[in-house]
């Protein structure tokens, strides 16, 4: 989401829209800060002290009313993002008397449908979002679809806008010489992972998969580098979260602590080297509303193997551009990875139409068709 926003506010910036980005302080709690992020684009950080969800939406809001009174700002609408947001947004929306746009990223329903993780407070606030937002951003049309079948959405009012990827940034890179910059093995193939560490995101099937392989082929486990991109490997709490806790022990029952590494978070401009040294990308999620590790991936030329969920499904031509296994399925998941690190012809192959797949897709066009919808609302 945060890779979302700050792509489309530059672009929105390069057209001329001033773009003013609201979000909660990590670090001063007592006054705002600002930052200039790009041309027309501020960052402001707000100090918002209140642990319960519900306090802090509402504390979030009037900080937020409270700043823009002080600064004397007036703004045409507001985008909200995540369902924390549109909650503020509902709020802001009455107060100031001008529209709001939702994009919800990922839907509660879906994740209870998908994983069987259910919020129903998290679905009822995205719910009274639905029917009081001026207009919903859906990634795909299978968002849309979500939203009007499980949300009874205003077909009238979801627009389908995709995410894009940067070019500039998501390009090929030589292998070798991405992996002795990052430190890599050269000797090895590595498989990359790149996501929250979320039980949605079906890690523990990746796991499985790579343990599997290792008893059937004794030999692979000496070959193979799992790497885990994601999450803050230098705080406790990320080893105190249920999820890093149940892959931890999974790796230690399937004995394959040598071979698979948590990497923690990495930074944007990193990410293509990753991509590029990478024998296989693979996205073994159980729901995603698009995909953008996927499109930033293919950008890179990356041999892409996905489950067909969400938005993966209008990115990836099975056996074309990237390959496609049943999601939450092991032994489809082994077998066509261990397929894949074996054939370099098909890598080469997938990642050469990948990069041209991706080319489709950048921000500057996803930001034109926003700033279109931006004026339509806002008149």
């Amino acid at each position: 989401m945060n890779v979302y926003i700050v792509n489309l506010a530059n672009q929105l910036g390069k057209l001329g829209v001033a773009v003013d980005i609201y979000t909660r302080s990590h670090k001063d709690k007592h006054a705002p800060s600002t930052i200039r992020l790009f041309e027309n684009v501020n960052l402001i950080h707000l100090p918002v002290q209140n642990k319960d969800d519900y306090l802090a939406v509402l504390n979030f809001a009037r900080i937020v009313s409270d700043y823009i009174d002080k600064k004397n700002l007036t703004y045409d609408l507001f985008h909200s993002h995540y369902y924390f947001s549109g909650l503020s947004a509902l709020i802001l929306k009455t107060k100031f008397k001008i529209p709001f746009i939702q994009t919800f990223h990922t839907l509660g329903e879906m994740k209870k449908r998908y994983v069987g993780l259910s919020d129903i407070s998290r679905i009822k606030a995205e719910k009274q979002i639905t029917i009081i937002s001026d207009a919903l951003i859906a990634s795909t049309q299978l968002e849309k679809n979500h939203l009007e079948k499980y949300y009874k959405a205003d077909p009238g009012k979801i627009h389908v806008i995709t995410p894009g990827v940067n070019h500039h940034l998501f390009r090929p890179h030589d292998k070798i010489k991405s992996r002795r910059i990052l430190n890599l093995p050269l000797n090895k193939k590595i498989v990359l992972f790149v996501g929250r560490i979320d039980p949605v995101k079906g890690l523990t099937f990746l796991i499985r998969a790579v343990g599997l392989l290792t008893r059937k082929y004794p030999d692979f486990k000496e070959s193979i580098n799992v790497l885990l991109i994601g999450g803050d490997i230098n705080s406790r709490y990320f080893w105190h979260n249920k999820e890093v806790k149940k892959i931890v022990r999974l790796i230690k029952i399937k004995k394959l602590s040598g071979c698979v590494n948590f990497l923690g978070s990495v930074s944007h401009n990193k990410l293509p080297r990753f991509y590029s040294s990478a024998d296989v990308v693979v996205l073994p999620s159980f729901y995603e509303s698009f995909g953008l590790v996927v499109l930033e991936a293919m950008a890179c030329g990356s041999a892409v193997l996905s489950s067909a969920v969400g938005g993966v499904q209008y990115l990836i031509r099975d056996g074309k551009n990237g390959i496609i296994f049943r999601s939450g399925n092991v032994a489809d998941l082994s077998w066509k990875l261990y397929q894949l690190i074996n054939n370099p012809g098909k890598r080469e192959s997938l990642g050469k139409n990948a990069v041209y797949t991706g080319r489709n897709l950048c921000w500057e066009k996803q930001a034109d068709k926003m700033k279109s919808l931006y004026e339509k609302i806002a008149v």
